[in-house]
Order: structure tokens, then sequence, then C-alpha cells
């Protein structure tokens, strides 16, 4: 891997960060300890561990924040939270788990043939969030290569290009251990976790459990019914379950959002329904939302235009 240079600037251009990579833009970053909350206050300036740094949100002035979206499961809603931010001219990060893409690759729902092209020519980009969602706890560095990462990058490169790379390692459930930092400096690859968890995915299974009783309660049988069906398939009662968790998307929103947050979403349908009052409050806070490949090229006490 060519080194990059550890240098400070009050903003780098998007094309320079991405160019040097992991360590020219670190010393603008918030990152955490190993231990993850679902949101953070962004109190530490910069993880202290040798592998590899944990970024969780940016310490900036500017009003800028991050959408991210995890997993991309369910090929339907995946591509209308991404056409509804684009008509919106809000640019996403995503995190796609490999067997996802892979899915999308093989064997298309109706409607999104060629989905990962048709959403980068919206100008969303991509991270990587591994290959299989499996808890990585006790994964060797080579183990995190050969069933992760290099899967990963294969059918990443084969629905964008051979010259793709990700602007993030995303692990699955935020579990960072000293082999990802490891890896993450293999790659020369930022470790990018959150700083503002929306809860979309929480609240959709537990209420889903809890009040709508719906068959398959769990979180991964969910995404299976989620996968290709048509939006109401998995609920019923006029989307009570999904409206619900708006709120509580909102709550989180209004608690933990600040300059610099990066925000964790999934593709959901509580995400689809929350879009527009998300929107809303953005506006309403003079927050603006740019992919994550900018935001990390705010330093600190950078105030942007």
């Amino acid at each position: 891997m060519p080194h990059s240079h550890h240098r400070r600037a009050s903003l780098l251009s998007r094309r320079r960060f991405l160019r040097m990579g992991l360590a020219a833009a670190t010393g603008s970053l918030l990152s955490s300890s190993l231990s993850l909350s679902a949101h953070s206050d962004g109190a530490d300036d910069q993880y202290s561990g040798g592998a590899g740094y944990i970024i969780r949100s940016v310490r900036t002035n500017a009003r800028r924040i991050c959408l991210t979206i995890d997993d991309l499961w369910s090929e339907y809603y995946t591509l209308q939270i991404c056409r509804e931010f684009h008509r919106r001219n809000i640019r996403l990060t995503l995190f796609p788990v490999g067997h996802a893409v892979n899915n999308n690759l093989e064997r298309p729902t109706a409607a999104h043939e060629n989905l990962y092209p048709r959403l980068r020519d919206m100008g969303h980009e991509f991270g990587c969030h591994l290959y299989t969602h499996r808890v990585i706890n006790g994964f060797s560095v080579d183990q995190l290569i050969d069933e992760e990462m290099e899967p990963s990058l294969r059918v990443m490169r084969r629905a964008l290009g051979a010259n793709f790379k990700p602007v993030g390692i995303r692990p699955p459930y935020g579990h960072v251990t000293d082999e990802l930092k490891e890896l993450s400096q293999r790659y020369n690859t930022p470790l990018i976790l959150w700083g503002l968890d929306s809860q979309d995915a929480i609240c959709t299974h537990q209420k889903d459990v809890n009040n709508c009783k719906y068959p398959q309660p769990s979180e991964y049988a969910m995404y299976s019914h989620l996968r290709g069906q048509a939006p109401q398939s998995p609920f019923s009662d006029k989307d009570h379950c999904a409206r619900e968790c708006v709120k509580e998307i909102l709550h989180s929103y209004e608690s933990y959002l600040r300059p610099g947050s990066i925000i964790l979403h999934h593709a959901l349908k509580a995400t689809l329904l929350a879009l527009p009052a998300i929107v809303e409050l953005l506006d309403n806070w003079n927050m603006k939302s740019i992919p994550l490949s900018e935001l990390l090229t705010y330093s600190s006490g950078s105030t942007g235009a």
C-alpha cells in the first residue's frame, strides 16, 4: 500500500482526500474507543490505538452532516430511498453487504437490474460493509481478508468497475477488533461507524415483535421478506408500525444531531416514510447532508461555505 503524508488542512478537496486515503484525513476526525454507544457527543478527539482509526463524526463548525444507509438487503427500499433523496439533491453514502450486491448481480428482482450503477449515477457513493454480515469477533486478519473484505470488493468491482475503492469500512453491528483495525491499515481505508443511530432497524424489529405480530418476526427473517416484495408485504394496518418508528427516528435526530454527524440508517420502510420529515428537519436546522468523502475533508474548526 502506498504511504500517505499526515497533514492537516482546513478543507481538502474531495478528490485529494480520496487519493491520499486514511492518514491524511485522520487529524481532522473524531474517533471513539472500542466500546460503541448508539450516539456520540464527540468527546474524544482521536482514537489512540495503533492499528487503525475509528471515525464516528467529524469535528467541525460547518453545518454539514452525512446520511449513510447500511445493508441494502431490500432492493425495493434501497432504490426508493435513494431516488427520493436524489430528487431532493441529497447524495448518500451506502454501505451494502457484499452478499446483497451479489444477489443483485446474480438474481436481481424485477425492475432492479443494474441497481448499483444506477445508484452511482444518482451521485451516491459506496463504502464496504464486508460480505456476510457475520459477527467478526474472533476473526483473524487473514479471515477478514479472505472471507469478508476481498469477496466484498470483488462483487463491488463487478458492479461498479475495476477501479472501485470504498470510502470506508463499516463493520457489521459496529464491532471493532484489533484485527479489523489492522485490516483498515492494510487497505488504507478508514473505519466508519456513526455518531447518530436513527434507530430505524431497532424500532422496526421491536414494533414487529411486540405490537404487530407479523409472522417471522426476527430481523433477518424480516429482511428476507423485504427483499423483492411489494412495499406493503411484511406490513399491514396501513403502515402503522413503520409510522410509529418515524416518530422514534425524528426523536433521535432532535436529540443527537450535531454538525459533523454521521447518521446510521437502513434500507427499510421506516426510513422511506421518515424521509420527508428528515429533509424538513435538516432544512429547518440549516444542516446540509453531503457524502462521507466530502464530510471527511472538513477539519476541526472549519466553518465551510
